[in-house]
């Protein structure tokens, strides 16, 4: 087998691959950019079958035939590649005008072949030889044989522009589609300029390997990589409509698209950073060892909004296709949660926890006890004559009061202790890790406080003291402590305390037994 027989061989299985490519797309027809890749591998198949049959052609008259069946594949190629780089950079359909616009050269280009005979304009000449038995063509150049050039060019510099945007948006990943996409361009420009500097054998034309470079760079960039298969889903009107925010990521977490809701949460999504992997925008996003449902908090102080996040794959059959940020604002319906919260755990007159929330946080201790043998120590205290307070100067001035007596309890204790209205003018302070002693010490500066407090009402300054009862928890190992036995503890002591004569502090001892 000579070179002749080779490179027409070699033509005719460049021509079996582009069809396979080409049924290849058709079935996988539902995805992105299938359809468009469909028709690029068709017009290469006709172009480079014609490009076989006139290197084949026994006469002049079949190498003019061929000549006129490879431009109906060759013409529109460049057009097809202009359409598909479009898509990619701006995962959009062309408009009517626009593809009007992209194919009239191509469109003019046909029409020149085809009707050549008649003037001249695309090709002046035609010089045929004989070798061996394969008979071979050179053709001069019309005037008008530079626009399928310079279109060719423009194609091709396009398409190179366009992948390399797209490709440094993914940060320069080699195992990025696009740079594929960039890889085929490049080869295939490399081939097509060999060929029009005259750098390879006049026989040998360089354009159908070019062409199948780019079509098998661009067939693995497609059917390998899920990023470019499920764009077009969400490139439309409903996906921008839709109030949830929405962000859509490859599986290996690049940004293919998002919604307007989610553009006006977060300055970095917008077309420049289309493609760039979604860590390296904003670190709190990671489909491979993020959380699948969170919040995250945007702005700052009064300005802060909450957003509820949940991740969701996209699957295609049983194969994981992508990833789908859904998010909403919760703002309010979280501050509306601890508002609820806050008031189920808080007394509303003097912010401390209530009596439900504070025996909660003395069984913790309780439990702390028993499971670590941690002490602490209860402080109940009460107002000494209260009703009198309110009887002689009416019940605002007793809630003014008892606003103080939790604010002096917050400033002393606040810090270790955990403090709660018990009811009425009944009040627990817990102390985690402290013993009797420390308790009664606490305790001394807790009625201190209060006995050097005063209020102002009304033109009158008012004043009240306290009593306080303290016990601990394991004076008695060999019993079983309760809160209900411990309270009631210091509330034997309070009771000492009140019958000393009140404003002062009681440890609980044997005498309370």
């Amino acid at each position: 087998m000579d070179v002749f027989e080779f490179y027409s061989f070699f033509l005719f299985g460049v021509f079996a691959a582009y069809l396979a490519l080409f049924f290849m797309a058709v079935k996988y027809s539902d995805r992105t950019f299938a359809s468009v890749f469909s028709l690029i591998c068709l017009a290469s198949a006709v172009y480079v079958l014609g490009a076989a049959l006139q290197f084949n052609s026994k006469s002049v008259e079949e190498i003019l035939f061929f000549q006129k069946l490879k431009y109906f594949g060759a013409a529109l190629v460049p057009g097809l590649w202009i359409v598909f780089a479009y898509r990619v950079h701006s995962g959009k359909k062309m408009s009517l005008a626009m593809l009007l616009c992209v194919f009239s050269i191509p469109a003019l280009v046909l029409f020149l072949v085809s009707t050549n005979e008649y003037h001249g304009l695309f090709y002046s000449g035609l010089k045929v030889f004989q070798n061996g038995e394969y008979l071979f063509s050179r053709r001069a150049t019309g005037p008008l044989y530079v626009l399928n050039v310079a279109y060719a060019y423009f194609s091709l510099f396009y398409c190179l522009y366009f992948f390399s945007l797209v490709w440094i948006k993914s940060r320069f990943r080699l195992n990025s589609p696009y740079f594929l996409l960039l890889a085929g361009q490049l080869l295939s420009a490399a081939l097509f300029g060999l060929y029009l500097a005259g750098m390879t054998p006049l026989w040998v034309d360089m354009l159908p390997v070019g062409y199948l470079v780019r079509a098998v760079f661009c067939a693995v960039a497609i059917f390998k990589y899920d990023v470019l298969e499920i764009k077009e889903i969400y490139n439309k009107e409903i996906f921008s409509e839709i109030k949830e925010g929405l962000m859509l990521v490859s599986c290996d977490g690049l940004l293919i698209d998002y919604n307007r809701s989610a553009r006006t949460v977060f300055e970095w999504l917008n077309e420049k950073n289309r493609g760039a992997p979604i860590h390296s925008l904003d670190s709190r996003f990671n489909v491979s060892t993020g959380a699948k449902n969170f919040d995250i908090g945007v702005g700052r102080g009064d300005e802060e909004r909450i957003y509820e996040f949940r991740l969701t794959e996209l699957k295609e059959g049983r194969k994981t296709a992508a990833f789908l940020y859904i998010f909403l604002d919760v703002t309010d319906k979280q501050r509306l949660i601890e508002k609820l919260r806050y008031m189920a755990d808080h007394d509303s007159l003097t912010g401390l926890f209530n009596r439900g929330r504070i025996l909660v946080e003395a069984n913790r201790l309780l439990s702390a006890r028993k499971l670590e043998g941690r002490i602490f120590s209860i402080c109940m205290i009460d107002a000494d004559h209260f009703k009198n307070l309110n009887d002689s100067c009416g019940h605002i001035a007793g809630n003014r009061m008892l606003c103080e007596l939790a604010a002096v309890f917050r400033r002393i204790a606040g810090e270790r202790g955990i403090i709660g209205r018990y009811g009425g003018e009944e009040f627990l302070v817990l102390l985690p890790d402290a013993g009797a002693k420390e308790a009664a010490e606490t305790a001394e500066k807790l009625r201190a406080g209060i006995e050097a407090a005063t209020v102002d009402f009304d033109g009158k300054t008012l004043q009240v003291t306290i009593s306080i009862g303290v016990t601990s928890a394991g004076l008695h190992p060999f019993e079983e402590e309760t809160i209900h036995s411990l309270v009631s503890r210091a509330d034997r002591a309070l009771y000492r305390a009140k019958n000393s004569g009140r404003n002062r502090v009681c440890v609980f001892g044997e005498d309370d037994l």
